[in-house]
């Protein structure tokens, strides 16, 4: 009887501390969190050639933390493409997070200056509400992300990519677009020697936060430029429609990393040399050591 009594005391408590279990991993009524707005810089910049239009714009907001914040300030737009690095290390984290849509419908919304300003300074609140999809494929190998919504809209898109590389970072574009780096405040890139960013940025500047920033006004590929190279390295038959446009790569780095770099080869240099030095006196003292031997054998010989 006892041992019943025992028995259905643990089966009840087996069973409470189950459910405690349950209701820890699964939470039934957690809502999903609102998008962060506050995370992003909505500076509008536009391409100084353009005269009173408005341009896609692209801006890239680098981190050393392996995370960027992008704002795409779009025209007439029903999709984004989003080519990710994928992290190895971390499979199933998510590429894009935190999506935060600022726009009105292209058919009611003026492409200027004056209208993405305003923007920039609006709420999520006052702003209509645009659903949107979020779907992917690979091709050639390579992921690719498609953002879509459900109708043709001008205005800011923001949001949160991973970027496992790192202070290493690659964009290809999939779009024409002003593209900026905004590079960490104290970092810089450009050194052959210890990280550079390709293909050379057409105009580079320092913002109000002593931050640097690339520009890139027209990434669009030379006819053949990279064709060849997918064809040697890739060993696959592209056409030039395969790879419209030129990717950037870039290495950033803190300011002092050169400085860093030179004093650290000087003194590599300096021990180099000490130790040389020691060998080189080591090997002339041992060998008049051996000629003096020599020379004393020599003379014990003729004596």
């Amino acid at each position: 009887m006892n041992k019943q009594i025992i028995t259905v005391v643990l089966l009840f408590a087996l069973a409470i501390m189950a459910s405690g279990c349950i209701d820890e991993l699964v939470p039934v009524d957690e809502e999903v969190a609102p998008a962060d707005l506050s995370m992003y810089e909505l500076e509008v910049f536009n391409d100084p050639a353009e005269d009173g239009g408005f341009v896609n714009t692209t801006t890239f907001y680098l981190t050393d933390n392996g995370s960027a914040n992008v704002v795409h300030m779009i025209v007439n737009a029903s999709v984004i493409e989003v080519i990710p690095l994928e992290d190895m290390l971390n499979p199933n984290k998510e590429a894009i997070s935190n999506i935060v849509i600022l726009a009105g419908s292209s058919n009611d919304t003026e492409p200027s200056f004056e209208t993405f300003e305003g923007l920039s300074t609006s709420s999520v609140e006052d702003m209509p509400v645009f659903n949107y999809t979020m779907d992917d494929e690979v091709l050639r190998g390579q992921k690719h992300i498609y953002i879509r919504f459900n109708e043709s809209i001008t205005g800011i898109v923001a949001y949160s990519l991973a970027t496992p590389g790192g202070q290493d970072f690659m964009y290809v574009p999939a779009h024409d677009s002003v593209v900026r780096f905004v590079l960490p405040e104290g970092y810089t890139t450009g050194n052959p020697f210890v990280g550079k960013v390709s293909p050379d940025p057409e105009d580079i500047y320092f913002d109000d936060l002593n931050r640097e920033v690339l520009v890139w006004y027209n990434l669009r590929a030379t006819p053949g430029s990279f064709t060849e190279m997918a064809r040697d390295f890739l060993k696959v038959e592209v056409s030039d429609e395969d790879f419209p446009y030129k990717p950037i790569i870039i290495k950033f780095y803190q300011e002092s990393a050169p400085r860093m770099l030179l004093i650290g080869t000087s003194i590599l240099g300096a021990g180099v040399l000490i130790v040389l030095g020691n060998y080189l006196s080591t090997r002339r003292k041992l060998r008049k050591t051996r000629e003096l031997i020599e020379e004393d054998f020599d003379q014990k010989r003729k004596n």
